[in-house]
């Protein structure tokens, strides 16, 4: 979806109040193919539908660091079969960048 006047969240909550179990994010105009980021839609949506309710798509590294550090390393992201192991890494704390290594905590009881 493609929203260029005013905020993507009332369609999108349209789509979760209509049974709609997530929604899919597309990094296409966000991450992906612009000059700089777009963390403005990501934070709206997430502000209006909730992190829980959405699926990010993070097809660079660099991406899917943003979003463990941004909204915490059980935020849900769709990355390539290949990338698997270095996003649960980078969740876990034990791969990343020094603004990574090391920081993420989680806490499974």
């Amino acid at each position: 979806m493609t929203q260029t006047n005013g905020s993507p969240r009332k369609p999108v909550r349209f789509n979760l109040d209509a049974g709609a179990y997530k929604i899919m994010v597309e990094s296409e105009g966000i991450t992906e193919q612009v000059r700089e980021w777009r963390t403005d839609i990501i934070s709206s949506l997430a502000d209006g539908i909730g992190i829980e309710n959405a699926v990010f798509e993070a097809a660079d590294p660099a991406v899917y660091e943003w979003y463990i550090k941004s909204f915490g390393p059980e935020v849900n992201l769709f990355v390539d079969h290949s990338q698997v192991l270095e996003l649960e890494a980078m969740r876990a704390g034990v791969w990343g960048t020094n603004d990574l290594f090391g920081r993420v905590r989680t806490w499974k009881g």
